[in-house]
């Protein structure tokens, strides 16, 4: 809603102490605004039904002897709820004021206040601070010159507060203050020192797409996605904790915004932005060198699953991956050797090669070719079968570890059970994702269609501008790894699997 637009009421309560549960209201006074119009006020003195301390006496003028007269709270509060309905409650230190207000309503059996309340305090340490030595009432009525004084009077400070609030709102106007929504987030927000910066989000729509913080030279500190490109950029003005991102509107200079048409679009640009620029301020989409692969190659003499770091495609390897680490990777070749007892040792072995057998030989774990204990013709099966698994038919490789999972916990060998099942989840995320993104790349031109986003292309797994494409896979099964993803793609393609998993999307087109 514009400012312009809305009714506040602006509060001042005077009390006998400063706790809400203990002390009570002696006067009220509060006008009401809107566009800059003085619409009406209130004022009451209020019996608070106990002694009013010398101190506040001597502060506020109002004594025992001036409200011994006066009506209670039960029969003023009625007549200020119905004088400030349907308005934004304001006050100077509102917590105060609106603390007392509510204690009150909930005595007397009202519901509270709408809140929150806008406190004029905490909205000039964002617009005015620091301009001025601090931002007490006083100060600031000096600051603005307002036309009424602070008294410690309810209605007189209340008259002061309004005309403070007026010259904020003109201040906060510059910062892009200018509704009601704007309004309370800068009265929420956290910190003043990078707040003027807002203005540098004026310029973004209320569309999805992608935004980058650039450096005073032009360098891109971060990057990041978003529904509502404006407001979700303005919101680390309104006072993000973290120092994190203190330290990014520091460096801040300007802000670019690139529209997308849908939530998918911009999942991607934000990937390739990250992965281009590399920006100081981002942790996730620049882990892609981390990467690892583990591969299969069957031209080997004695052939073993080994974790590399590139893939490369056309080399005849099997590759499964990327992973997100080695650590993931050598978790999932592990898994495959607990199911095929193919070699571990890393010594090279051509045909004939022989040597002492390892531990493992002993303990059924290894089919041991070191020793001759098999011929290459039965090494081949083996390799090809788990090649075949990989490739084609996955399930049984996954039901095998889940078999021996579950006969270590019914043992009770329940360490054990927990480490097949790391490995067990490593290999099926290694899956998932190669077998994905096989699926996708290999897919030629690919085009899908969801509720949210039209018609998206693809292009051997690369979404084209503007346009997106999926396939809706229920199924690990029936889709062999024919490529490999490079390593500096799979953020990208990660996106475009959390998309699809979400949305469900339809295939319109698909080349093969």
């Amino acid at each position: 809603m514009p400012l312009s637009q809305v009714t506040f009421c602006v509060v001042d309560l005077e009390t006998t102490g400063g706790s809400p549960t203990n002390d009570a209201i002696t006067e009220i006074g509060a006008v009401t605004y809107r566009g800059g119009e003085r619409l009406g006020s209130f004022q009451s003195l209020v019996n608070p039904l106990r002694p009013i301390p010398p101190s506040i006496a001597n502060l506020t003028g109002i004594d025992d002897r001036l409200v011994a007269s006066e009506p209670p709270i039960e029969q003023v509060l009625p007549a200020f709820l119905e004088f400030s309905r349907g308005c934004v409650f304001v006050a100077h230190n509102a917590r105060f004021d609106f603390g007392f207000l509510n204690a009150s309503c909930d005595a007397l059996d009202y519901p509270p206040l709408p809140g929150p309340p806008l406190c004029t305090a905490r909205l000039a340490r964002r617009v005015v601070w620091p301009d001025v030595p601090n931002v007490k009432l006083a100060t600031l009525a000096n600051y603005f010159r307002t036309r009424a004084t602070p008294t410690h009077r309810a209605l007189d400070d209340a008259e002061a507060c309004a005309e403070v609030l007026h010259g904020l709102l003109d201040l906060g106007g510059r910062l892009g203050i200018v509704s009601l929504g704007d309004l309370e987030l800068a009265v929420r927000a956290r910190g003043r020192p990078n707040f003027g910066k807002i203005a540098l989000a004026d310029h973004l729509p209320h569309a999805p797409g992608v935004y980058l913080f650039r450096s005073r030279d032009d360098r891109v500190l971060y990057v990041g996605k978003a529904n509502d490109l404006r407001a979700r950029v303005r919101s680390y003005f309104y006072g993000d904790a973290r120092k994190k991102i203190a330290n990014l509107l520091d460096e801040v200079r300007t802000i670019e915004g690139i529209r997308c048409r849908g939530e998918l679009e911009a999942l991607v640009v934000e990937a390739r932005l990250i992965r281009t620029h590399e920006p100081k301020y981002n942790r996730r989409g620049k882990t892609w060198r981390r990467g690892a692969y583990l591969a299969l190659d069957q031209a080997e003499a004695w052939p073993r699953v080994k974790v590399v770091r590139a893939a490369k495609p056309g080399d005849g390897r099997l590759y499964l991956g990327p992973f997100t680490s080695s650590a993931r990777a050598r978790l999932a070749k592990e898994a495959l050797e607990e199911v095929a007892p193919i070699r571990r040792c890393t010594t090279s072995m051509a045909t004939g090669t022989r040597f002492a057998a390892c531990a493992l030989a002993d303990m059924g774990r290894c089919v041991a070719p070191c020793d001759g204990r098999t011929d290459p013709e039965r090494y081949g099966e083996l390799v090809r079968w788990l090649a075949s698994s990989l490739s084609t038919s996955p399930g049984e490789l996954l039901e095998a570890l889940e078999r021996r999972m579950s006969a270590l916990a019914d043992a009770e060998r329940y360490e054990e059970a927990a480490s097949v099942r790391d490995r067990l989840h490593a290999l099926a995320e290694g899956l998932s994702r190669s077998r994905f993104d096989a699926w996708l790349i290999g897919a030629g031109h690919l085009e899908l269609s969801s509720e949210r986003d039209r018609v998206l292309s693809f292009d051997r797994g690369s979404l084209e501008a503007g346009r997106a494409a999926h396939p809706a896979l229920d199924d690990l099964d029936g889709h062999p790894l024919v490529r490999p993803c490079p390593r500096e793609r799979a953020d990208e393609l990660s996106a475009v699997r959390s998309w699809i998993a979400t949305h469900r999307p339809r295939i319109e087109r698909c080349d093969r």
